[in-house]
């Protein structure tokens, strides 16, 4: 149930983004958020701890976003996963019931399922549908710079453009988000499970001990400055599986976030996409996804 709930919401961040006319990267959550008849305003410097709130007041409800790492991804994402708190079923009444008043803090979502989690995914879908991503990637490198000329495209962090690819891809791809010698959280798309059985990794493991990105997260200026780093591994190298096939590892470090984002894949494991699915998506998507009322 939780995983319908989490992919509904990214259906209807992806409708919301259709249904406001855009056909083409990138989307402007703040475009939709002022059609919406949102009043919309940048976080003030003495609200510390968020990044964002939707605040039910008269004469219209009220968008708080954060601007404060001067960052346009950071910005967007903030916006957008507001607007999953105004658009989403359920969650307008939820934040009613509590006071009509409701404060995001970023990061990833954790533990049991929430509105903030919710929020996440409406961000994505809304941010980067399904169809203008596959579209993207399906014409890029398999790999780091297919996920830059997402990021690039969609006006988002790398990290979200890298989940979102991860989610969307038809071929074989591993996002791993890793902080020192620790495995922070995973995304493989659906064709890189198929690639052995138990493909997963549990919070706090360690990196594989010769991999590509210990040695890079050894030196931790490799982070700091955002450089990127290429090697070969093998799936056996990072997964308790039964097969063990090639894989490219890419890695790049996150900056100031301490973080280092790694991307597992193949070239030779890519598959021809077949673009005739997307329309057939969009169809279906349109035949079940719930509507709603603009001016809610």
């Amino acid at each position: 149930m939780a995983g319908f709930r989490l992919l509904m919401a990214t259906q209807v961040g992806e409708k919301v983004a259709r249904d406001e006319g855009f056909t083409n990267l990138p989307v402007q959550p703040l475009a939709i958020a002022e059609r919406k008849d949102l009043h919309v305003e940048k976080k003030p410097p003495g609200m510390k701890g968020i990044s964002g709130a939707l605040i039910f007041m008269e004469p219209k409800p009220l968008l708080i976003y954060s601007s404060e790492h001067q960052n346009i991804g950071f910005e967007n994402f903030s916006i957008a996963h507001e607007l999953g708190h105004y658009c989403l079923p359920d969650h307008p009444s939820q934040i009613l019931q509590e006071g009509g008043q409701h404060f995001s803090r970023a990061g990833f979502s954790e533990g049991a399922l929430s509105i903030e989690l919710e929020a996440d995914h409406f961000a994505a879908g809304l941010l980067m549908p399904g169809f203008l991503v596959r579209r993207l990637i399906d014409d890029s490198e398999v790999g780091i710079e297919g996920i830059r000329h997402l990021a690039e495209m969609a006006e988002v962090s790398l990290t979200a453009a890298a989940i979102r690819v991860a989610q969307c891809a038809r071929f074989p791809i591993c996002v791993v988000v890793s902080a020192g010698q620790a495995v922070l959280y995973t995304f493989p798309s659906e064709t890189f499970k198929g690639l052995g059985r138990n493909i997963f990794l549990r919070k706090g493991a360690d990196l594989p001990i010769n991999s590509t990105t210990a040695r890079f997260n050894a030196l931790a200026s490799n982070v700091s400055a955002g450089r990127q780093a290429t090697g070969e591994c093998r799936l056996r190298d990072w997964f308790t599986t039964d097969r063990n096939p090639v894989l490219d590892e890419q890695v790049v470090g996150l900056g100031s976030y301490g973080l280092t984002l790694t991307v597992l894949s193949s070239d030779e494991l890519a598959i021809e996409p077949d673009r005739d699915e997307d329309d057939e998506e969009v169809a279906l998507q349109d035949s079940w996804t719930p509507k709603f009322a603009r001016g809610r």
